[in-house]
C-alpha cells in the first residue's frame, strides 16, 4: 500500500512539472525592490513558469553565486511576452 502511493505522489509531482512553461526566453532588466526576493522576481515577471528553473535562470544572466540580491539591483530577468505579441 506504501508503494502504492508513494507512486502515485511521483506521478503526480511529475505531472505538475509538466504543467509549468519553460523559462522565457525574452528577457528585460528590472530592478530589485526592497524585501523582493529572487523567488518573488520570478513569480512576478515569469508567472508561468518554473519559478526554481527562472531563478537559476537569473542567476546565470546575472553572474550571481547565490540568490542574495539588494534592493536596487538591476537584473536582467527572463519575462512573459505581453498578451497579444
Amino acid at each position: 500500500m506504501g508503494i502504492a502511493v508513494a507512486l502515485v505522489v511521483t506521478g503526480l509531482g511529475v505531472f505538475a512539472q509538466g504543467m509549468a512553461e519553460p523559462v522565457p526566453e525574452q528577457t528585460a532588466t528590472v530592478t530589485v525592490g526592497a524585501g523582493q526576493s529572487l523567488w518573488d522576481v520570478a513569480h512576478e515577471y515569469a508567472p508561468g513558469a518554473d519559478a526554481d528553473a527562472v531563478v537559476a535562470r537569473i542567476e546565470q544572466l546575472n553572474n550571481l553565486t547565490d540568490a542574495v540580491v539588494v534592493p536596487g539591483l538591476p537584473l536582467t530577468v527572463p519575462v512573459d511576452a505581453p498578451a497579444g505579441s
